[in-house]
């Protein structure tokens, strides 16, 4: 699933027992750091100001060094705005792609960002650094053959149809034979694609138009990968995806947060249009950000779900150390943690951002450290931040970049390195806590060994009031560690869990093991030794929030998913089939291949799919109600079940979609009883009997989706006191000693 530059999110997959990781390594740091130094009206997050550090250079993102535009073309940036109203127009040189209330999405041209922070009625200027960017027996987890099986209360077969499934990713084949129809003409019906060199997306719904079209980017097979677990359509060697039957709309882009939600916008539009309910995938992640659910993002994305279903990835980070917090105390006045390469122990280079946090509104010193890797002697360089004066940012930078500072304070960088920490920080508006971010690119001049390089970095923040806590996040390239310095804050990978996941709305997706070894076309053995059939992904990344939000809300089969490859990337990557792909087929004299991939980035389409089973039986249901009918039905574990990665458990398509039909044409009777159960209501009390087994898990969820009460009795009769709900109609979920669910709908007067 992921590599980063600031604001950029980058697919990482997982080939095996190593991450596949996309690491971006700038070639040529930056020419200018401030754009926005002493902004006018608008606040910016850290890693907005970060953007400038791209101008004029190569932008990093899906998986390669790309150069953005020609030189003397312009580069549109994107980026999310905050404005005073509803109604508050952009200025005339930033371009709108879409707005919910007075959040905005928006491309400006690279140069103008700062001019467009003084913009008037420009509020809020926000962007996150990081981001991240199989099908075989994952068809018989999760309870979909059941999903699947021949019911007489619903005789049209289970495929999607009548429903839009749509993802914002990159390294797209929309040609490639599993998303072609039996005449062989694209089943695609509508193609978006973001790019840097134009402030609007190119927009594609001929087929012929869409049949020309090869790719995004030929380096990534990403969403090709994906997008055939959704939905792939070829039915060969059982290769289909979960909904076969449904329409596609696919959007790709660099992977920046505006345009991820643009993307899902245009899916949106789509469905409305054709009067289908739809669903989004986004396999995309951002480790940094407050993880509270008070982000631009977090709450655009909340909208977006009253009109769309939206699975999101946990990430891939369940073995990364990237998150750490401590507590100051009068003993303890500060809190400081080190950081290096990931997945190297070498501190011989770095690129990425470290973000840091605080509980309340009082700004913090920051100091940066180096500590000796032989000796473990620390150095301290101060960091001059000073808001209230209008400094909000500070560089420690070689001598090659200091003529570009212009007003920014500076200090030199150690003489053995080369590159920049470019430190930012301010009073985040949206929740009222104070925000330092550190994009770093830096490279030790001394060595190439890997383990002879002198030192590492470190921070260390020292807040004003004792009892402050602070949490450290980092995106996937860096990971935090102690090494020599006992004092310093315990690394965890613990909440190194999706930001986009940190709000109301989309379902968060951690990953299951659903196999572990392949035959390659060529006859070779293709194992993947560190995967246990059944059990919760190694690399599943999961925590629980400061807010008390426990991610992932479920889990799906991950690892290992045979999928669709783009046959862009098979080109210009010929070694790639050769060792891993598992299936081809010849079509019109290209070859199409099949292979397996692993990571969240697989296990939310996995969700997706079996979402959009659930709305085709009942397209009436929203995005937060086919949330937590997830969530009401997830089965507990049989491998592990302690394990805080599993979420709240595993994804059961046949209980949801039993669940969807019973909130589909609702009556309102008062009491009800099938064979096995019986449910009966006096007044706000509603009694529950199960006939022949003991009542293990109670719900009762309203008919928006929001679970009202839990028990879990563990004998055949409860009862639940519904004082004070609104009289109205009301689902009953009830799961049996064998795990069988049950359900049932009443009303209360």
């Amino acid at each position: 699933m992921k590599p980063t530059i600031a604001a950029a999110r980058i697919p990482k997959h997982e080939t095996g027992s190593f991450y596949r990781c996309l690491t971006a390594i700038s070639a040529a740091i930056m020419l200018s750091f401030p754009f926005i130094s002493n902004a006018g009206n608008a606040s910016v997050n850290p890693t907005a100001r970060f953007l400038s550090t791209m101008r004029g250079q190569h932008t990093v993102h899906v998986g390669k060094l790309t150069k953005a535009t020609s030189d003397g073309q312009t580069t549109y940036m994107p980026i999310m705005l905050r404005v005073a109203t509803e109604n508050t127009p952009l200025p005339d040189f930033a371009t709108e792609l879409h707005r919910r209330g007075t959040i905005v999405l928006a491309t400006v041209p690279e140069e103008r960002l700062g001019e467009l922070a003084s913009s008037k009625g420009i509020h809020r200027l926000e962007a996150f650094a990081a981001a991240a960017p199989q099908m075989a027996s994952a068809r018989d987890f999760c309870c979909l053959p059941e999903a699947l099986a021949s019911n007489p209360l619903f005789p049209v077969a289970l495929d999607g149809t009548g429903v839009v499934v749509g993802f914002a990713d990159t390294g797209f084949d929309p040609n490639h034979l599993n998303f072609l129809d039996p005449d062989g003409n694209p089943r695609v019906k509508k193609l978006v694609n973001y790019t840097f060199d134009s402030p609007l997306p190119q927009i594609l719904e001929d087929p012929e138009e869409i049949s020309s079209w090869t790719t995004d980017n030929a380096d990534e097979t990403h969403a090709t990968h994906v997008a055939g677990i959704l939905s792939g359509s070829y039915a060969a060697d059982n290769m289909q995806g979960i909904a076969p039957g449904a329409d596609i709309v696919a959007t790709t882009s660099p992977l920046y947060d505006a345009l991820l939600l643009a993307g899902c916008e245009e899916i949106i539009e789509y469905a409305a249009a054709q009067d289908k309910p739809a669903v989004i995938n986004i396999s995309i992640s951002s480790d940094i950000g407050p993880h509270d659910g008070t982000t631009l993002f977090n709450r655009y994305m909340e909208s977006i779900t009253e009109d769309a279903t939206v699975c999101i990835s946990a990430a891939n980070d369940g073995v990364r150390t990237g998150f750490t917090t401590g507590t100051t105390s009068a003993e303890q006045p500060s809190v400081h943690i080190y950081f290096r390469e990931y997945p190297h122990l070498s501190p011989l280079r770095l690129n990425g951002t470290v973000d840091i946090w605080s509980d309340s509104d009082k700004q913090f010193k920051v100091t940066l450290l180096t500590q000796d890797m032989n000796t473990g002697e620390v150095q301290r360089i101060p960091v001059s931040l000073d808001p209230k004066n209008g400094i909000n940012e500070w560089v420690l930078c070689s001598k090659k970049f200091q003529d570009n500072l212009g007003n920014v304070p500076f200090a030199d960088m150690p003489d053995f390195m080369d590159g920049y920490i470019h430190v930012a920080g301010e009073l985040n508006p949206e929740n009222n806590r104070y925000n330092v971010a550190l994009r770093c690119s830096y490279i030790d001049t001394t060595t190439t060994d890997p383990y002879k390089a002198h030192a590492l970095f470190g921070v260390e923040v020292e807040p004003t009031v004792a009892g402050t806590t602070i949490e450290f996040y980092s995106t996937s390239g860096i990971f935090f560690t102690k090494h020599k310095d006992n004092s310093a804050a315990m690394p965890t990978s613990a909440r190194t869990v999706n930001d986009f996941c940190a709000g109301e709305g989309p379902i968060c997706v951690g990953s299951l093991d659903s196999q572990n070894h392949f035959t390659s076309l060529t006859g070779s053995s293709i194992d993947f030794p560190r995967l246990n059939i059944g059990g919760v992904s190694y690399f599943s990344s999961y925590g629980t929030l400061g807010t008390g939000k426990v991610l992932p809300d479920i889990c799906a089969p991950g690892a290992q998913l045979v999928s669709s490859l783009s046959r862009e990337y098979c080109k210009e990557h010929p070694d790639y089939p050769l060792a891993l792909a598992t299936i081809s087929h010849e079509n019109d004299g290209d070859t199409n291949y099949w292979g397996p991939m692993q990571g969240t980035s697989m296990s939310s389409p996995f969700a997706a799919g079996v979402t959009a089973l659930w709305l085709q039986a009942n397209p009436t249901l929203n995005g937060k109600q086919i949330r937590d009918i997830a969530l009401a039905t997830a089965v507990s574990p049989d491998q592990d079940s302690h394990n805080p990665q599993w979420g709240h458990g595993i994804l059961d398509a046949a209980a949801g979609l039993e669940m969807a039909r019973k909130l589909a044409g609702m009556d309102s009777a008062v009491s009800t009883q099938e064979e096995e159960l019986s449910v009966k209501v006096h007044g706000h009390m509603i009694h529950a009997s199960l006939l022949s087994s003991n009542i293990m898990t109670l719900r009762i969820i309203s008919t928006d989706g929001r679970m009202l009460i839990e028990q879990h009795p563990g004998h055949p009769d409860a009862t639940a006191d519904c004082t004070g709900f609104p009289s109205g109609i009301y689902l009953i979920s009830i799961t049996d000693s064998q795990g069988h669910p049950h359900s049932a709908k009443v009303a209360i007067r």
